[in-house]
């Protein structure tokens, strides 16, 4: 008997394997930051392209002038 309770899963052991529910839910917060991180990127991206267009636009009026 005491064999089966040291079979129990054992989440800080280092020979335990993780249970389907332990990997979804790391897989889940993984998803939810990579999200995350590609929502502040695409952000900074159209606030960089905002800007250089802004720019091109601000020298092409002084060249025509």
């Amino acid at each position: 008997m005491a064999e089966l309770r040291n079979m129990k899963h054992q989440p800080m052991a280092s020979d335990t394997e993780p249970t389907d529910e332990e990997l979804s839910m790391v897989m889940q917060e993984a998803w939810d930051i990579a999200m995350a991180r590609k929502r502040e990127s695409d952000e900074w991206m159209r606030r960089q392209l905002a800007q250089a267009v802004a720019e091109a636009r601000r020298r092409d009026v002084a060249l025509q002038i």
